[in-house]
Formats: structure tokens, C-alpha cells, sequence
């Protein structure tokens, strides 16, 4: 059985996972590429595979009719956007996702954007390489009120690590922790509140291509003046227009953005605003992340096609 693997992340750093699917009999096709592979690239290389362990291409009507043996599809990561859902339910195509493996990587990263934002690390690296001595004002990430829109796994995580630095946390989610939110005093908010009180807010919900964007004039309007945005989700999360505005008006301090997942994705405006910082989707990006999601991503192949049985 062959299996198609087009995250380039995947065993990059141990062997573990390759051997796993070897062992167990699949034969691993690796993403010849080296990076994303555009639709009629996927295409070629899908055409013949019982399963796709997916990063983020776009696996859409289009790709699946093309790939008459697919049987599962295992993502390497925990996003589903990129993923035609319904149609592999018509078909009876199996999905995984590597819950939990990339949580604490996502939340270090999201913190570390927190931090840059507010300091502006990034900034003065460029100034300094390029300019020479010129220095930056910032702002304090301790004791600053955070707002956390979607207290799931990476939200919790979060959470944790901006208690160190003594911010006064609310947090919005649909079912909340509630030993969680005892333990780190969580307050648990709408997010208007969100937007009215915090100082810094961070995106952690999922993105939904067919609605209208969280954030966006109106919700900005709400928000604090100098307020921090940080979004390590997606990017139909916001609308890119609205930011811009208020990041040039001085409504926003500044923008962390890991949320595209392509550079085709980026709106080129951001290259020439300094109160941005802006990177690869590189949240997920550890040594210690890659390996969880290569071996969690190769044994759900595993567990599906072969201990299961498939369908």
C-alpha cells in the first residue's frame, strides 16, 4: 500500500515514523518537491496512494476525484481547513489529525510573537543589520490584560505561560475547563468583553472560509487603543484591510502573524510595515513538534489501514 507523505517536516529529524509504516508494510513516497506542492503537482503524486499523510496542501474536490484508491487521510498537523470533510464523508475516507502534538511549540511560538510585538526584537535585529544603531520604544508584555479566543489545547498553553509574566487573563471558548480556569484564574469572557478590556489578544479558534472574519473594522473598533494582535490560527480570521488601517492609524501597536499557509497567502503590504512582525507558519516548526506529528501521523496510518482493517 502506498502512502503519500507531502509535509516536508515529516521524519525529518528521526527515522522512527518511516519505519514504522515500513515495517507494517506500506511503501513511503516522500514529497519529491520539497515544498508545497501546487494542485496539478498533488494530483500527479496522489493519483495511486491508499493514504496521504497531508500538511497543508489543498485536498479539495478537485485532488480526491483524482485519487480513486485514497482510502485515509492522516494529517500531519491538527487543522482541517485545508480538507474537502464532506466529501470523504460521502466516501467513506477515513481522517485523523495529530491531536496535542504540536500544543506546547504553538504556545511558545505565540508568546515568543507576543514578545516581539511588544518589544519589537525582530525590528531592531533589521534596523541594526541594515541601518545601524537605532533603538526602538516598546511596551511591557507583564501585567498586561490578555484575551485568549479559544481556550482549547494551545489556548491552555498560553495561557500558562503569559501567567509567568503576571497578566490578568479572560479567555472565550464554547466549553470551558473549568478546573483550568480555577487553577490559572481564567476569567471566563464573551468576546466583546475580550475585545473591550484586553490589552493583547490572541487567535486560537479555528478558521471558517465561509464567514465573515472575527476581526475586522467593527471588532476593532472595539478593541483598546495600542491593543497587540497575535494570530497564530488562520487567516480567515481576520480581515487583512481592517488591520492594515488600524495598524497605520495607531488604533493597533502591532501584528504577530504565523497564520498563512503559503506565501501566496501574505498580502504583500505587510513587508513594508514595521509594527508587523510576519513568519512562515513556523509555530509547529520543533525538533521535538516534528517528531510527535511524524510518529502520531504514521501510526493513525497504521491503526486505520492495517489494525483496523480499513473501510
Amino acid at each position: 500500500m502506498k502512502v503519500l507523505v507531502t509535509s516536508n517536516s515529516f521524519g525529518k529529524f528521526s527515522n522512527q515514523a518511516k519505519e514504522l509504516l515500513e515495517k507494517n508494510g506500506f511503501e513511503v513516497v516522500l514529497n519529491k518537491y520539497k515544498r508545497i506542492m501546487n494542485k496539478e503537482e498533488f494530483i500527479g503524486e496522489i493519483a495511486d496512494a491508499e493514504a496521504v499523510i497531508l500538511g497543508t496542501e489543498i485536498l479539495d474536490e478537485a485532488v480526491l476525484k483524482k485519487a480513486p484508491k485514497l482510502k485515509m487521510v492522516s494529517r500531519y498537523g491538527v487543522g482541517i481547513d485545508n480538507i474537502d470533510t464532506a466529501y470523504l464523508e460521502k466516501y467513506d475516507i477515513g481522517l485523523t489529525v495529530t491531536k496535542n502534538s504540536n500544543n506546547e511549540a504553538v504556545a511558545d511560538y505565540t508568546v515568543a510573537l507576543m514578545l516581539d510585538v511588544c518589544r519589537g526584537v525582530s525590528y531592531a535585529d533589521r534596523m541594526l543589520r541594515t541601518e545601524g544603531w537605532k533603538k526602538k520604544e516598546g511596551i511591557d508584555l507583564c501585567n498586561k490584560k490578555v484575551g485568549i479566543i479559544g481556550l482549547g489545547a494551545i489556548g491552555k498553553e498560553v495561557a500558562k505561560r503569559v501567567k509567568g509574566f503576571n497578566c490578568e487573563l479572560l479567555a472565550f471558548d464554547l466549553f470551558y475547563d473549568e478546573d483550568f480556569c480555577t487553577k490559572y484564574n481564567v476569567k471566563k469572557a464573551s468576546i466583546e468583553e475580550i475585545l473591550k478590556e484586553a490589552e493583547v489578544i490572541t487567535l486560537h479558534i479555528p478558521g471558517d472560509p465561509s464567514s465573515q472574519p472575527l476581526i475586522n473594522q467593527e471588532s476593532i473598533k472595539q478593541m483598546k487603543n495600542d491593543a497587540v494582535l497575535i494570530n497564530t490560527a488562520r487567516l480567515q480570521l481576520v480581515d487583512d484591510e481592517a488591520i492594515k488601517e488600524a495598524l497605520n492609524s495607531g488604533k493597533l501597536f502591532g501584528y504577530g502573524v504565523d497564520a498563512q499557509l503559503s506565501v501566496e497567502d501574505i498580502d504583500t503590504d505587510y513587508y513594508t510595515m514595521d509594527n508587523v512582525t510576519l513568519t512562515p507558519h513556523n509555530a509547529a516548526v520543533t525538533v521535538e513538534a516534528s517528531n510527535k506529528m511524524s510518529y502520531i501521523s504514521a501510526k493513525n496510518v497504521v491503526n486505520y489501514l492495517k489494525n483496523q482493517g480499513g473501510k
